[in-house]
């Protein structure tokens, strides 16, 4: 799996959680009732067809003005703007990179440094895991691979390896990407939480790990 489309290159976001009363409301509806932020949401459709927007593991938003064409689950970083009874207006949007989920036998075991960012868009919900991450990138077209590994301990079927690859890019200078990962292949939770732990190689060359609950999508 390859990817290089920088953060920077998404539309013109805040790279930090908010959170803010707006205008234009519903009728009916007061300024306290709105809420804008922006939010990294699963695009879902339900059996009649309509589409939803799954925010987290129990939340459901239905969107008001979202005219693209239904194709799977696919994962999109938005602004929202909130109204009661949980629809929104979507404010903006773009879809994000799917990453590659591979067993550890196989992986070649070789990964180049990276940091991965503890922010919101770092986050596990809804089956996905999401990776808000910074590495170094060349000026020209050479892409990254991306994959998250699994199995690489057979005690802990919920320790995941973040790998990846330069594939010989020459450093020149460093920004944020994300790319997201569909872990719901990993084995039940039985709609209970369990820790999830992600590990990866930083970019001091050091290994790193952070936990998540997880649960897996209903």
């Amino acid at each position: 799996m390859v990817y290089k489309r920088l953060l920077y290159g998404i539309v013109s976001i805040s790279l930090l959680w908010s959170c803010s009363k707006g205008g234009g409301i519903w009728e009916g509806a007061s300024s306290a009732d709105v809420t804008e932020y922006n939010a990294i949401v699963t695009v879902k459709q339900d059996s009649s067809g309509e589409v939803f927007f799954q925010l987290d593991d129990d939340t459901q938003l239905i969107p008001t003005n979202y005219n693209q064409p239904y194709n799977g689950l696919q994962r999109i970083i938005c602004g929202l703007k909130v109204y009661p009874n949980d629809y929104c207006d979507v404010l903006w949007m773009d879809y994000l990179e799917k990453g590659e989920l591979v067993k550890a036998d196989d992986w070649d075991g070789n990964s180049d440094a990276a940091d991965i960012l503890s922010d919101w868009m770092t986050s596990v919900e809804d089956g996905f895991l999401t990776v808000h991450y910074s590495t170094w990138w060349g000026e020209g077209d050479v892409e990254h691979s991306l994959r998250l590994v699994s199995g690489k301990n057979p005690d802990n079927p919920y320790e995941l390896w973040f790998c990846h690859s330069s594939n010989g890019d020459t450093p020149s200078k460093k920004a944020d990407a994300l790319v997201y990962f569909d872990i719901n292949s990993l084995p039940s939770t039985g709609g209970d939480y369990v820790t999830l732990t992600l590990k990866w190689q930083s970019s001091a060359g050091e290994p790193a790990k952070k936990t998540f609950r997880f649960r897996s999508r209903q």
